[in-house]
């Protein structure tokens, strides 16, 4: 079971805390976002967004080989859903792919 948040030290106790919480139950999702009393709000969103940066990095590291611009020219999330980018004057097709990184 998870440590209570009252033993939490050290510059890192937050950012283990919230690892703890997703290895003990990743469906639990209400308690994992929901930040113990003795912590700063702030710093609980911080270390969230932290967390949530550290796992899209292992996502695009396992996508890196498999999603090329050869093997997926559109991203599209079916036939008939194509995305479109969003930091162009005028939205397009997106064309980024992971061998543009």
């Amino acid at each position: 079971d998870v440590e209570d948040s009252q033993g939490m030290q050290g510059p890192l106790a937050v950012q283990e805390y919230i690892q703890e919480l997703i290895r003990s139950d990743p469906s639990n999702v209400k308690r994992i976002v929901e930040p113990p009393p003795d912590v700063d709000v702030n710093i609980w969103q911080y270390e969230h967004l932290r967390q949530f940066i550290l796992e899209l990095n292992l996502l695009v590291t396992q996508l890196k080989g498999i999603c090329t611009t050869h093997s997926c020219p559109k991203m599209k999330a079916t036939e008939d859903c194509l995305y479109l980018c969003a930091t162009h004057k005028n939205a397009q097709e997106v064309r980024h792919t992971l061998s543009d990184v």
